[in-house]
């Protein structure tokens, strides 16, 4: 059996009409698909888990349809079920998935793969915990997860207006681009203390920090280009000790990474994190945003099976 868990809202309806392509198929029937349609936010991660812990012996794949968010709630609804595969064909605005893992193609010829099940690579989300560090609450992410200037630009894109007109007119990276403009007006740097892989350092003056899987954020931008998918290993990217004229440039040169080559860059590998402030501080993780005092960032351990067509790995 496959489950196909299809966010119907992405992109303008996206979602919807692959949907549909896919449910006239004759593989949908003869390969016991069976569809389930979010309806809010959250609700793919609820989907996921309920119908894991119901029928996890006859499901073959989840296969999901959406954007990234779609993907973070499934991820997380199957946290406890890392031996189930999943299987995505990318319907949203950013999809930077798909670009970081080099996954594309048609959607039909991608549902048809993942079927088959002969394309497929192995995936370690990352793992991370909030203020009171509980395992019980911990939650993945499949892409990145960062503090600072870029949170508080993924806040403010959550809750723009402009969001759906440019989303319309296909001009998605137009939306980071306003708010982030907006709010590097007012967003004042950070004091943390900082320990990667057991080293302890605390930061007056920290613009970002960005812990990622590979080396896309906000529908294309090239945040961390060294970052590579892979286990073990997170690429960590801060900036520090930068001036708000300086902090435009970086962004003009973010889509083509060139931004680590100045100054105020550091980069680091690492396979553990820990963050904490005196006062709560914004963060993102896969576009969702929040607030925390603390956070525990480390790399999964179990690797998640993705299934889909690859055209190249992410570089």
């Amino acid at each position: 059996m496959y489950i196909l868990i299809v966010n119907t809202f992405s992109a303008n309806g996206k979602g919807l009409k692959i949907l549909k392509t896919l449910e006239e198929h004759p593989l949908f029937k003869k390969s016991y698909c069976r569809s389930f349609k979010t309806e809010y936010e959250g609700h793919a991660e609820k989907i996921a888990q309920q119908v894991a812990e119901i029928h996890k012996e006859q499901i073959n794949c989840f296969i999901v349809i959406g954007g990234d968010g779609t993907l973070h709630e499934v991820i997380n609804g199957l946290k406890h079920f890392s031996s189930l595969p999943i299987g995505f064909i990318p319907a949203g605005t950013g999809n930077d998935f798909a670009r970081g893992c080099g996954l594309a193609g048609d959607p039909v010829d991608v549902f048809k793969a993942i079927l088959a099940g002969r394309r497929q690579r192995d995936y370690w989300p990352g793992d991370y915990l909030t203020d009171d560090r509980s395992r019980k609450y911990g939650r993945q992410f499949v892409n990145n997860i960062g503090i600072g200037l870029e949170a508080d630009v993924v806040e403010a894109v959550n809750n723009s207006k402009y969001k759906k007109v440019f989303t319309r007119l296909r001009l998605n990276s137009l939306t980071y681009s306003f708010a982030f403009l907006t709010v590097l007006k007012s967003f004042k740097p950070l004091t943390i203390r900082l320990e990667i892989d057991g080293r302890v350092k605390r930061m007056d003056n920290v613009w970002m920090l960005t812990v990622s899987n590979h080396p896309y954020y906000g529908g294309g931008m090239k945040i961390n280009p060294q970052a590579k998918v892979q286990p073990n290993i997170f690429s960590v990217l801060i900036v520090e000790n930068i001036s708000r004229w300086k902090v435009l440039l970086l962004f003009l040169t973010v889509f083509w990474g060139k931004h680590i080559k100045m100054k105020e860059v550091s980069h680091y590998y690492a396979s553990s994190l820990k963050v904490d402030s005196e006062t709560a501080i914004s963060f993102q993780a896969d576009g969702q945003n929040g607030k925390c005092k603390a956070c525990d960032i480390s790399k999964e351990t179990e690797r998640r099976k993705i299934f889909g067509v690859f055209t190249k790995l992410s570089s």
